[in-house]
Formats: C-alpha cells, structure tokens, sequence
C-alpha cells in the first residue's frame, strides 16, 4: 500500500537576500520558477534569520534552537552532537531522507568529506563539507570516501542528484525528506557565461542606503550577483518540473529559505553578520497545494533559524522533541491565522580570534516596528522601522524614546532568560582542521590529483 504522507524538500541557496525574487518587488532580475513558487504558496514578507551567518542557521534549522542553546557559536566548527535533530525525526518516522551540496557542519576542512556518523540523521548524501567551487567541484557519493570531481556547474549536477534521490525514494514507496543547498548566490560569483552578462551594471538599481562614494561597485556586484541567483532559479524549475511531471507536486511541501542576504554595498559593507536588514532579511517561501492556500503573502515575523523545524514536524504530523526552542506556524500555514511571533532575536556571539573575529557580542530584537541592539555594557542602536525602513537614523541616545528602549532591553532579558543565553558564550578559534583560503585552495589541488572525474 502506498505511502501517502507528504514529502518534505527543503531548498536552500547560500546568501540570498529577501529582494532578488521578482515577485518581492525587485524591478531587475529574472526568477519565473521561484516567483511560481511563491504564487502558488505562502510568501513570508518578514522572515529573518536570527543569527545571519551559515554554520549557526544550518545548525538552529536542523535543531530548532538558537545558536547559543545549540552549540554552533560561529563558522567552521563541528556540530555537537547529541541534539535531537530534524531529519533524524523525519528518518525515524519511516522517511528516506537525502542530503546534497555543501553542509558545513563539520569543522574548518575544506572539500572534505563527511562520515556517516556526522550526517545528523540524512541516510542519503551526496555532498562535501565546506567551499564554493562552482566549476570543476569536489563531492563525495554517499559512504564512498573518494573524491569526485564535476566539469559541470555545481548547481546543475547538485539537481541531478537531488531528483536521483526522490526518484529512488519514490520508487521504493517511501515518502522523502530532502535538503538541497545550493552555493550560490554567495560569492565568489563565478557562473556559467549565458549568466555572466545577463545583468548590466547601469540597469542595476540599489538602494538609498547605499554611499555615493560606493554606488558603482555595488552595481557591479548586484549584476553578477543576480546573475548567480537566476541560475539558482533555473535550478528551481527543474525540481519543480520533476514533482509536476512525477504526480507530486500536490503532496510534497516546498520549503523554500536561505541562512542570510547579503550587504551588497548597503551602509558601505558587504556580506553578513550584521543586524540590518539586508543581512538578516530572507526569502522565506512554502508551498504544499494539498493542505496550504497559495496566492498568499504573510506578514507575520518569522524567524526560520529556529522555527522551520517545528513547523514541518506539525505539518506532517509528527511530534516536535522537547528543548526545540523556535515556533511552530502550521496553523497559520494551514488556516490563515496569525502567525506566532511578536519579535525576532538577533545575536553574535565571541569569537575573539580568527578570520572572522567577533570579539564584542551583541543581541538585538526585531518587532514590527523596532529594531534595538545591545552589547553587553549597553545599547547599540534603536531604529524605527515604521519611519526609517532604510535603517539610516540611529535614535539610540534620543530621551524621548527611553521607555522605548527601557520596553525593548527587558524583551530581550527576558528572551536572555527564557533561552538560557549568556553574554560570555564563545566561540573558541581555531576550529578542529581549520583551513585559510589559501590552505583550502591547497588542499583542492592535491585532490584533483586523485579524483574521479565525472561529466
């Protein structure tokens, strides 16, 4: 007898930011399939991720806890063990569960390959450990430790292997629970030529946060940059005409999300682990024509960190482990109530040494209408975010808002409290077999002496 539960496929590219999808607004970049998938699905407007930074959001989405409750302190590092996490759920249930692309989740090697015993619950995967090589990439074919080399762009063949592992599923009658990540759009920004040029600087608006003095690099960027995320898209509607054209589309939950954005030149920085909004702001879309009304764009805050693992859990009907610290929004998802969040956290936590050195800690809430950061000896920033969406005036010494700030700092105690976050949390460099990116571009070369190559 058929399985007929919901599949579950979660869809992650790397550094995406929530306005490079046409159907949030962007006037310039092309993304028919992920803008399908929005129309036909929930479109979250205000989903951020609480720590905007890869290894803490990959370790909150497959535990459903913050970084400081779940161990993940910063990049690079392994992921303690011992959690209960999301696809072992999924597996223990009678789920196939599969895993492809970078997972960084177990220590500083690059190119490395990942043991069994550290795939957390995926049976299924083919994959790597860290880096963003999009052409001639390593990965390794599932308990297979020899190395594999693709003359192909990484996201072309990464979709091959996704469907390969929902065709074998499928075909042994089991309901599946998939991840893909796909590195791109994070830098470097290297794509197959039909994209390179497909967005001309000059057509390339940015936004008024954005310096004079740094306007016509940040053009530069975005164009290659949206060049990188339609690749993304294409890759997309190839997972998206495969559910169609196998009968699934209708059972199959889409889960549609990325770890962070992306400063691109925004208040003259570039890349993430900041508290504005073009760091901690993502696209966050669900699709699962069965159950969940499409068309629809919610409001509701949304921290997907944390709470994209009790809300699949609730959605497919299995029990969510006690110490998940994130909200579930299936009922929302399901009858269009109001989602569960009034605030969403943010933190950074110690990391006095390293590439990434982060040596004074902050956390910060987000409400609809305000945004307020802290360090530990006192506030950062307050924004109003109803009246300065660009996050362009500081009011944090502005005497009229003390009550304000007074509301917001015992928020975040509170939340502190609840989740049993400390200031003095840190994350200890080096990680175990930390490699710079010289190292690691070392180290891919010997590889490639010793690889299998594959078309």
């Amino acid at each position: 007898m058929p399985d007929n539960r919901p599949n579950v496929l979660i869809i992650y590219p790397d550094q995406m930011r929530y306005d490079t999808l046409a159907c949030t607004g962007n006037p310039c970049v092309r993304t028919p399939h992920m803008d399908r998938l929005a129309g036909e699905g929930v479109r979250f407007d205000r989903a951020y991720t609480s720590f905007p930074l890869c290894c803490p959001f990959r370790a909150s989405l497959l535990t459903g806890k913050y970084a400081h409750s779940n161990g993940m302190y910063a990049n690079h590092y392994p992921m303690p063990l011992g959690h209960a996490f999301l696809a072992e759920q999924f597996r223990d249930a009678g789920y196939a569960t599969g895993y492809v692309g970078k997972w960084h989740l177990d220590g500083g090697i690059k190119h490395g390959y990942v043991p069994p015993e550290r795939r957390l619950g995926f049976d299924w995967f083919v994959g790597f450990n860290r880096g963003h090589q999009y052409f001639d990439s390593v990965f390794y074919r599932q308990n297979d430790p020899r190395v594999r080399i693709s003359r192909r762009y990484e996201g072309w063949y990464q979709t091959d292997h996704l469907i390969e592992f929902m065709t074998e599923s499928r075909d042994a009658g089991k309901p599946f629970f998939g991840m893909i990540c796909y590195g791109h759009p994070h830098p470097p920004l290297a794509q197959p030529p039909e994209y390179a040029d497909m967005y001309m600087p000059d057509d390339v608006p940015v936004r008024e946060n954005t310096p004079e003095a740094e306007r016509t690099k940040a053009r530069e960027f975005l164009a290659k940059y949206y060049g990188a995320v339609t690749c993304v898209d294409e890759c997309v509607g190839r997972v998206l005409a495969w559910l169609d054209l196998q009968g699934h589309a209708d059972n199959t939950i889409v889960w549609l999300v990325s770890d962070h954005g992306e400063m691109a030149g925004e208040h003259g920085l570039y890349g993430k682990k900041v508290s504005c909004e073009a760091s901690m702001r993502v696209p966050m879309i669900v699709r699962w024509p069965n159950k969940i009304t499409g068309g629809r764009i919610a409001a509701d805050l949304m921290d997907p960190a944390v709470d994209t693992m009790p809300t699949l859990l609730e959605l497919c009907g299995l029990r969510i482990p006690r110490g998940v610290q994130g909200l579930s929004f299936a009922e929302m998802l399901t009858d269009t109530t109001r989602g569960p969040r009034d605030a969403v956290f943010y933190e950074i936590l110690k990391e006095a040494d390293g590439p990434e050195r982060f040596p004074i800690p902050e956390r910060g809430v987000r409400t609809h209408e305000w945004l307020y950061v802290r360090r530990e000896d006192g506030p950062t920033s307050l924004f109003n975010l109803a009246s300065d969406a660009l996050e362009t005036d500081n009011r944090v010494d502005d005497e009229t808002l003390a009550e304000c700030r007074r509301r917001l700092a015992d928020r975040l105690s509170r939340h502190m409290r609840e989740t049993d976050d400390r200031w003095d949390i840190e994350a200890h460099f080096p990680p175990p077999d930390f490699q710079t990116h010289e190292e690691g571009a070392a180290h891919y070369r010997s590889l490639v002496a010793q690889a299998i190559f594959e078309e």
